[in-house]
């Protein structure tokens, strides 16, 4: 009994660094319009990083540091056509003392949260965003070693929407002056 008892408190650690099951989250599809299901995790996130520019600041030699990219999004013809109680899994696996919910943001129809998984030396180990509005449910979820600067770049990669508010570029903010 004692050796059970030590091996399942060894095993802790990495019961909770295990990943979340994202086909938990295919059930709030079931009656969308316009759906998008991309999951790269291993070779696959190597092989479809091939894709991607060469170069030194290339999001390809970004995408070398991470493990995983989830990506769920599913676009609704009416209002109440998916439960936002589908998503309590993930919030729940969230809340675990690795992640750290930075941003919170809930109105009468939309709901928006950002959580980060930080590592030493100003380096994060992944990054989720949860975005529920009445007609359209958009999940994130990136894991492996990264920068805040580099979460920018990913926008618009893998079906990742587009994130320039957390890229550092003057070029974008100085886009709309004159």
């Amino acid at each position: 009994m004692k050796k059970a008892l030590i091996l399942f408190v060894a095993a802790l650690p990495a019961l909770a660094q295990q990943g979340f099951d994202f086909k938990i989250l295919d059930k709030l599809g079931t009656n969308a319009k316009n759906s998008t299901n991309i999951a790269l995790d291993g070779d696959t996130l190597k092989i479809a990083s091939n894709f991607l520019g060469d170069g030194k600041d290339s999001v390809r030699t970004l995408v070398n540091n991470l493990k995983s990219v989830y990506v769920r999004s599913f676009e609704f013809e009416k209002e109440g056509q998916y439960n936002e109680s589908g998503l309590a899994p993930l919030r729940a696996f969230l809340k675990s003392p690795q992640w750290n919910k930075i941003v919170d943001v809930k109105d009468a129809a939309e709901t928006s949260e950002i959580y980060l998984r930080p590592l030493p030396n100003n380096q994060l180990g992944g990054l989720a965003i949860i975005n529920a509005e009445p007609k359209e449910v958009t999940v994130v979820y990136i894991t492996g070693v990264l920068n805040m600067s580099d979460i920018g770049k990913l926008g618009g990669n893998f079906g990742i929407p587009d994130m320039k508010f957390m890229h550092d570029d003057k070029k974008s903010a100085n886009s709309g002056k004159n």
